[in-house]
């Protein structure tokens, strides 16, 4: 539960030199206070090359999300994210800042997001499609929002995002 995440995200801020980290709570009572926690340990991980952070069926909502998409924004040396909130309630506040903070990685090559289920729409969607055109080393990119109210707003500023990466390979 939270109690548990606030004491990762409290012990990852003094992994200074750590280049890659999987972390899985899919289907946990994780909430936003363990993933607030997160997020700020994320942030001070400096050398971080690549993360994989699974919150499938948590109870991680916007706020959680937004504390995540800011620490993420931190990590100028991450290369690949993966990043899976199936079944949440991030909401388009917490895409919206996923996006920002993926946005502000110029090294990141590789991206994996699933935001299938959840209540993410045209809102985060546009802010995640506007992040994208930012990412000038991305080569692959896989993005979930299979039931989830994306609708055309949304789909056509992803697509518009992802037409303006020429050196896109996947």
């Amino acid at each position: 539960g939270d109690t548990g995440a606030v004491a990762i995200g409290s012990g990852l801020g003094k992994l200074e030199q750590l280049q890659q980290i999987t972390m899985k709570f899919n289907d946990t009572q994780v909430g936003d206070p363990g993933a607030v926690a997160i997020g700020s340990g994320l942030g001070k991980l400096e050398q971080l090359q690549q993360i994989t952070m699974n919150f499938n069926g948590t109870k991680v909502g916007g706020e959680g999300a937004v504390s995540i998409g800011s620490g993420v924004g931190n990590l100028k040396q991450l290369q690949k994210v993966q990043m899976y909130f199936h079944g949440t309630a991030v909401g388009d506040a917490g895409a919206a800042a996923i996006g920002s903070g993926l946005g502000k990685l110029k090294q990141l090559q590789q991206i994996e997001m699933n935001f299938a289920n959840t209540n993410v729409g045209d809102t985060g969607a546009v802010a995640i499609g506007s992040s994208l055109e930012k990412l000038e080393q991305l080569q692959q990119i896989t993005m979930n929002f299979y039931n989830s109210p994306v609708g055309d707003a949304g789909a056509v500023a992803i697509g518009s995002g992802l037409g303006k990466l020429e050196q896109l390979q996947q």
